[in-house]
């Protein structure tokens, strides 16, 4: 008991004949390899993060709390891309009235998919030039 193998979650022995989980080096009993954050348990073929110390955190949680810490970091957003299809839509729009009512800009991203401040921000810059 004293030296045998220990489960890295909960810290207690599990016997030879048990059914067991492996990540890298560290092993778990089935019921503790599962994620930190949701408590949802990992199964065969599901993507993880393995911590340092040996924590699971399943990678919708990871991602998650990356997205988050990326935003608290004050990291920008990724640059959108317009297709040739959606530049058209916007300079049409754009030919009828340079400032166009928060309505027409409402369904302008509607038409082109694109977010309603990104439709904004490119009349903006549109009218700057």
């Amino acid at each position: 008991r004293r030296f045998g193998t220990k489960c890295t979650a909960c810290q207690q022995g599990i016997p030879p004949t048990q059914v067991v989980r492996k990540a890298q080096d560290f092993v778990y009993h089935l019921h503790c390899f599962a994620c930190i954050i949701c408590s949802r348990q990992l199964a065969t073929g599901d993507e993880f993060y393995l911590m340092e110390d040996g924590r699971l955190v399943c990678k919708e949680d990871y991602e998650t709390a990356k997205q988050n810490d990326d935003s608290e970091a004050g990291a920008k957003r990724p640059r959108t891309t317009i297709t040739a299809k959606q530049l058209e839509t916007l300079k049409n729009a754009y030919k009828n009235s340079p400032k166009p009512a928060r309505h027409v800009r409402e369904q302008l991203s509607s038409e082109t998919g694109l977010d309603m401040r990104v439709v904004q921000v490119w009349f903006q810059n549109r009218r700057a030039k």
